[in-house]
């Protein structure tokens, strides 16, 4: 249960951070939605692979973290769309 509280907590965190990012930059438009709402997709298939190699290569989910926090770094759209895809998984996930 702890491991779940976390993954919602970094969710949320990083949701939140693309969300003042946005706030900050004072531009979010339609096609700002569409990308976040494009992102979700994108975060999802990389969250996947993370977890495979962190299963079975664990020095080869560092290439995959890394370019999570790049994107994640880079694009406030991106963030949003990973921090829904996290709270995403979590919602699911529950029982």
């Amino acid at each position: 249960m702890r491991g779940l509280f976390e993954f919602t907590l970094l969710g949320a965190v990083v949701f939140g951070a693309g969300v003042l990012r946005f706030i900050l930059h004072r531009h979010f438009t339609l096609v700002q939605a569409a990308y976040c709402l494009g992102a979700i997709p994108a975060a999802l298939v990389l969250l996947m692979i993370f977890d495979y190699t962190l299963h079975h290569a664990r020095i080869a989910c560092l290439m995959v973290l890394v370019i999570l926090l790049l994107l994640a770094v880079t694009s406030p759209a991106f963030c949003v769309g990973l921090g829904l895809t996290m709270l995403g998984i979590v919602v699911t996930k529950r029982p």
